[in-house]
């Protein structure tokens, strides 16, 4: 394969919005719900990589612009044999930009990898922020997004009722217990299951209605289920009585 160096100056100018992205995806990983990957082609990464790398580049050119007019002012900037402004060299593709030497290249992957970095922190402190968290999670987790948000405060635990695909005789068996991690799909529903402190229970299904019949023994630990052995899933909130308001 030929190497393409449009490919590699393309990738280095989307560094910030890759930065953006990936700093946004770790703010948004927490103990409790394991973020889904991203949809091929989503417009909400699209977004979010096109914002970050603006954003980035635009604080980045202003940085230049103010070290310009400080250096204008001041008269106590060092010249040095290249232009330092990278910006500068990008769009002015095709002339000369002076000496490039080996400080010259090093100052301007320097500049552009600050560019990023500082992309990535900006987004990781807005991301973290009620305003862009509340909103970003009830599009990305949908009908969890009020759960997972009180679970995150500290104020409630989840707990989740498993009917599994198990059973004999007109019985389920079925499991209760804390939900300690999650995981969803593209349709937002649940294809991973963690929960501690599991009781188990048949379900037993009459023209009555469901018959719940408990079994004796200590509850298990901790207990994992995949979306092909849940039959049906309940989750309820239960608020912490001693967690602060």
């Amino acid at each position: 394969m030929t190497f393409s160096y449009t490919f590699f100056f393309g990738l280095i100018l989307l560094f910030p919005g890759l930065c953006a992205w990936v700093a946004l995806r770790a703010v948004e990983r927490s103990d409790l719900l394991t973020p889904r990957p991203d949809k091929p082609n989503s417009t909400a990464t699209l977004f979010v990589v096109v914002l970050g790398t603006v954003v980035g580049h635009l604080a980045g050119a202003s940085a230049f612009a103010l070290q310009s007019l400080w250096c204008a002012a001041t008269h106590l900037c060092q010249t040095v044999a290249f232009d330092p402004n990278v910006y500068r060299i990008v769009f002015a593709a095709g002339h000369n930009p002076g000496a490039v030497s080996d400080l010259a290249i090093v100052s301007w992957l320097f500049d552009l990898a600050a560019v990023g970095l500082m992309s990535g922190l900006t987004v990781a402190a807005l991301a973290r922020t009620a305003w862009v968290r509340t909103r970003w999670d009830a599009m990305d987790f949908g009908w969890l997004s009020g759960p997972v948000g009180r679970v995150a405060k500290g104020d409630a635990v989840i707990v989740a009722y498993v009917v599994t695909r198990t059973g004999h005789d007109g019985l389920s068996i079925a499991y209760e217990g804390i939900v300690q991690q999650l995981a969803l799909d593209d349709e937002q529903v649940i294809t991973m299951l963690v929960l501690s402190q599991v009781d188990r229970f048949l379900v037993r299904l009459t023209d009555s209605g469901v018959e719940r019949i408990d079994q004796p023994g200590a509850p298990i630990a901790q207990m994992q289920f995949h979306l092909s052995e849940i039959a049906n899933v309940a989750l309820e909130v239960f608020e912490d009585p001693g967690a602060e308001s």
